[in-house]
Parts: structure tokens; sequence; C-alpha cells
């Protein structure tokens, strides 16, 4: 019976820590929010460049998509900008929130105007696919955060 007891202390501190671990509140680290920012910046110059390279893939529709790629990347950008100066976790986990909801309507619109081409219907099911499947995470995401931002809330009361 005691070792029944120990077994249960074990898992149910497992547990504990299993939760500590997603919900504590990682460093900040300067060399990630700059290696975003020019990230961000290349994928931004990618994605209004690519009506130009005349690839058989990128269909003229790809136009209605590109505001909302240009605003997801912008606010992306300068949400690591204001990181650099200002990143508490609470504060950060509602600009997640933020640009999780634009990444959300980015995929949302490709899946709806869906502007490709393929010459196999096959890629074009994948590509669907796996649009669903990333809305379906960044609510995830975005839920994660939510709970972040509540608990954090609570254990500064």
């Amino acid at each position: 019976m005691k070792e029944t007891s120990d077994e249960m202390k074990n898992t149910q501190e497992k547990g504990k820590n299993f939760f500590k671990n997603i919900f504590k509140e990682k460093k900040a680290k300067t060399a990630e929010f700059i290696g975003a920012i020019i990230g961000n910046i290349i994928i931004l110059y990618i994605v209004n460049s690519l009506l130009s390279w005349n690839l058989s893939f990128i269909a003229p529709s790809f136009q209605d998509v590109l505001w909302i790629f240009n605003l997801s990347l912008s606010a992306t950008i300068i949400a690591n900008i204001i990181f650099l100066l200002y990143h508490p976790g609470w504060f950060r986990s509602i600009i997640q929130i933020i640009l999780n909801i634009l990444g959300f309507w980015v995929c949302y619109f490709l899946y709806t105007i869906f502007p490709f081409t393929f010459n196999q219907i096959i890629f074009a099911y994948f590509l669907k696919f796996a649009l669903i499947v990333a809305m379906i995470v960044i609510v995830i995401a975005s839920l994660v955060e939510v709970v972040k931002l509540i608990l954090r809330t609570i254990n500064a009361l």
C-alpha cells in the first residue's frame, strides 16, 4: 500500500512539473528578437516578390492575399522591435495572441482564396490539409497563451 501512495505522489509531482514547464516564463533573448526581425523582413520581401518571379504555381489571385501577409509580417516585425525594449511575460502573451489571430487569418485566406495552381491535384489537397492543420495548431497555441496570461495575472495578484 505504501508503494502505491509513493507512486501517486511521484505521478502528482510529475504532473505539476509538466505544467510548470509548459507555463514557465521563458527568458527573453535579444538575439531571438533580432533574428525574428531579420527573418520576417526577408519573408516580407519574398512574399511581395512572388508574383514578379512568374512562378508557374502562383496564381494572379495571390494578390488578393498579399495584404494579410503584409499585415501579419509587419505586425510581427513591430512586435519584435517592441520586445527588444519591453518584454514582460504578460505583455508577450497578449501580443502573441494578436499575432496568432493574424496568422490564423493568413491561413484562412490562403485556404479560401487558394492562389495556387498545381499540375497534380494531390499537391493542392496536401496544401489545403496543411493549412487546416496550421489553423488548428494556431487556435490551440492561442488557447495556451490565454491560459498563460490568466495564470500570470492570478500570480501577480
